[in-house]
């Protein structure tokens, strides 16, 4: 057996849609979510969760057709992963991630000038930036699909995630921190199935629900004056990979596009707006 084919077989470590940390993340009320639709609400065949992040609560209607939105690109790409319809070679997937985690990597590249030693090492820097790079050069070349390139983007986000220099957002970073923990990346646990009638959104909430329709909509939108934007900057930089200046200690780029209004004065007339725009039976 060649060394990537025995890399493959020794890979055990998967990743779960809750194994990644994030605000206001409903993964523990899931039993209470299902419990309260199961009593109220009856014949439900399409459910939306239309501020998604994670897509924890959209995990648990995948008996459903989903419906997953979210105006970050990051939480976006992950939930495509998880809820897209479209095939993918689960082989093909082992068998990159495998590579990539065999990879040492000492090249300088965007993220090696740009964030070394302050979430991650440098040395990881160079290898989160080698992958995302190859990444997208295995989608431009047709050797990855939509749905491929998604659950390697995801794969290293979750990776990114679990040895961040940080206390679980990106706000900061702990100053002469050790950096004993270093990239591997695991292999994505989802469902080869999925309902082909599913989708997976990118857009502003308020726009969206004028043009779809669900027997359930599930709000969750932000609550509070933190912009989501801010929290999770890196993820979505390397989500995006446009490559943008980034400023200051927290090495943030440009966000004024991101930002949501529910976290601002306004977010009383935008629930407003929401509301009134939904098609829903519940």
């Amino acid at each position: 057996m060649d060394d990537t084919l025995e890399k493959i077989k020794n890979i055990s470590s998967k990743a779960d849609i809750n194994n990644r940390r994030y605000l206001g993340n409903k993964f523990k009320l899931l039993d209470f979510i299902k419990g309260v639709i199961k009593e109220n609400c009856s014949d439900i065949e399409t459910v939306a969760d239309i501020f998604s992040g994670t897509g924890a609560v959209a995990s648990a209607f995948t008996d459903k057709q989903i419906i997953t939105n979210d105006l970050m690109y990051s939480n976006f790409i992950c939930n495509y992963a998880w809820f897209g319809g479209q095939d993918f070679d689960g082989q093909k997937i082992r068998r990159i991630i495998a590579g990539y985690n065999a990879l040492n990597v000492t090249e300088s590249n965007y993220m090696t000038v740009n964030f070394a030693d302050t979430y991650f090492s440098g040395a990881d820097c160079a290898k989160i930036g080698h992958i995302r790079e190859d990444i997208e050069t295995l989608y431009a070349k047709h050797k990855i699909n939509e749905r491929e390139r998604a659950l390697l983007i995801m794969s290293l986000i979750y990776a990114m995630d679990k040895i961040a220099n940080t206390c679980g957002h990106y706000d900061a970073y702990i100053q002469g921190a050790a950096f004993d923990k270093h990239l591997i990346l695991s292999v994505p646990t989802v469902n080869a199935s999925n309902n082909p009638l599913n989708q997976c959104y990118n857009e502003d909430a308020n726009q969206l629900v004028t043009h779809i329709y669900a027997d359930l909509v599930y709000l969750d939108p932000p609550y509070n004056s933190r912009q989501y934007c801010d929290t999770y900057h890196l993820l979505e930089n390397v989500a995006r990979w446009e490559k943008p200046d980034v400023y200051g200690v927290a090495k943030k780029m440009d966000r004024s596009a991101l930002k949501s209004r529910y976290c601002t004065r306004s977010a009383e007339t935008a629930f407003r707006e929401l509301i009134g725009g939904i098609r829903a039976r519940y």
